[in-house]
């Protein structure tokens, strides 16, 4: 019971917090446009870019410190529990500073990521120095979140996260309105961050209060580190080059056509994500006592988040151009193409969360380590061969390519015979039918969606409406015939147990 409450309040403060922070991005995006102008949006962008990077060298541990934590929290074993933060806390110490000499290293250099620019050199160096310490405190405290994150406490630590991001939006929209510029709205990045980290380790030390420096620290998590790293450079190639790319071979004003549509697209998947992050752990503690539980709640959560992507991503397609034309100017638009291609990369997205939180739960980290490394080449080699010719849309189709031939090819196979004792073909039937839904609520909807004229927000946000109202119907009804509304049931459930906790 207890697992179910903390798992739900996890994913609806999540959802809460994510709403807001999504808003005052929109707004912040478009402020700083208006008050700095493009070339320091883009430069600001590309900083976080960079700074995901740099943020190899901690190796992804961060998972195996959390899996490791599973088993004593289980147990109420507080002196391995201890022995485990420590070494993490140790560990974690050395990265950070590690992170700020390495990105004071690349500031010399910060150049060659930029195609052209008129702003000072040594003004964007600075800049990018203020972000990468702003970026890097959280490392020094990271040890304190991952073990919320275990207890299924992930909120406790999200929360301060997401108050952090909502403090550094206001800040700098009131900065950029008072007419200061990017070097003071960093600088005030990193005090906001000296603040959040202090709060947190406060926090922790108070609620664990058998935490204390040991001489024998538990360092076992290192264990799965070449995995990890491999997998986190991975996945870092695979899903933050494209800003990178973009700004080296198409330049600062497309870096913000790119971000336009990508904030938007994040912004969404990132709801969708709380859903993961909030099950993670309890995935995880399923699988060490529970494990036969574990692959019904998977064929549920899988089943809901094709629902969802069907809801959710057939409207966006068709409400997206249109909404960035209308909130920051026609001349952020990009072509029917690029839109496509983002929406179908939410989608696969979307659709994968099951995949990836149960993979992670079980610690299978060495056996999807071949399939990162895969799509790594080949979304690189893909986008710098495609880049130049058909710009954002071949970066993008060379993400979706690898995407698809990547996780959805090996995830499922790992899953099944590993962890749910399930065929494979059984996955990939599932699949089939989801994606026939998909076609049908596209079609449907591109007939409605050719009869209605945009004029304003306003008829943007009712449009919107009955898009998603039409799809809702099309999409459960498609469920319904298919008989895929088992997760509605669990859905259900959860919400009365939850009620009855209270």
């Amino acid at each position: 019971m207890l697992r179910t409450k903390n798992t739900l309040k996890t994913f609806l403060y999540g959802i809460f917090f994510t709403s807001i922070i999504a808003i005052l991005g929109l707004v912040k995006t478009k402020i700083l446009l208006s008050c700095l102008g493009d070339e320091y949006v883009g430069v600001y962008q590309l900083f976080y870019q960079i700074y995901l990077y740099l943020s190899i060298v901690d190796g992804g541990i961060g998972a195996s410190v959390t899996y490791q934590l599973y088993k004593p929290i289980n147990s109420n074993n507080t002196k391995k529990i201890n022995k485990i933060i420590e070494g993490s806390r140790r560990y974690f110490n050395k990265i950070g500073i590690f992170v700020i000499l390495l990105g004071l290293l690349i500031s010399f250099e910060i150049m060659f990521f930029i195609k052209e620019t008129t702003i000072s050199v040594i003004y964007i160096k600075v800049c990018f120095i203020l972000y990468i310490i702003s970026s890097a405190i959280s490392y020094f405290t990271i040890s304190h979140a991952l073990l919320y994150e275990a207890e299924q406490k992930l909120y406790k630590s999200s929360n301060l996260n997401h108050m952090l991001s909502i403090a550094e939006s206001i800040v700098a929209i009131i900065i950029a309105k008072l007419g200061g510029k990017l070097l003071i709205i960093l600088t005030s990045f990193v005090i906001l961050s000296f603040i959040k980290c202090t709060i947190l380790v406060l926090q922790s030390r108070k609620d664990h209060k058998y935490l204390k420096r040991v001489d024998n620290p538990d360092y076992s998590f290192k264990k799965d580190a070449n995995s990890l790293i491999v997998n986190k450079i991975n996945t870092l190639i695979f899903e933050n080059s494209n800003i990178l790319i973009v700004s080296k071979f198409l330049g600062l004003k497309i870096v913000i056509v790119y971000n336009a549509y990508n904030q938007i697209v994040t912004m969404i998947k990132q709801m969708i994500q709380r859903l993961s992050a909030a099950l993670l752990p309890s995935v995880g503690n399923l699988l060490v006592s529970e494990k036969e539980k574990a692959k019904s709640i998977f064929l549920e959560l899988n089943s809901l988040l094709f629902y969802l992507a069907n809801l959710l991503v057939v409207p966006i397609f068709f409400m997206l151009t249109p909404f960035i034309g209308l909130w920051y100017g026609s001349e952020y638009e990009s072509t029917q193409l690029v839109c496509l291609f983002f929406s179908l990369l939410l989608y696969v997205e979307i659709i994968r969360i099951s995949l990836e939180t149960y993979v992670k739960a079980a610690g299978e980290f060495k056996k999807i380590k071949n399939c990162g490394i895969y799509q790594s080449i080949v979304c690189l080699t893909l986008s710098l061969i495609l880049v130049n010719k058909f710009g954002i849309a071949g970066i993008l189709f060379a993400t979706l390519f690898a995407f698809i031939t990547g996780t959805f090819m090996q995830y499922p196979k790992i899953i099944c015979k590993q962890i749910i004792n399930d065929k494979t073909k059984n996955y990939y039937l599932k699949v089939v039918k989801y994606v026939l839904g998909l076609f049908i609520s596209f079609g449907i909807i591109y007939f409605v969606d050719s009869r209605i004229y945009i004029a304003s927000l306003i008829t943007w946000g009712l449009k919107g409406v009955l898009l998603f109202t039409i799809n809702f119907v099309i999409t459960s009804l498609y469920y319904y015939l298919i008989k895929e509304t088992y997760f509605f049931e669990r859905i259900k459930f959860l919400l009365k147990k939850n009620k009855n906790l209270e």
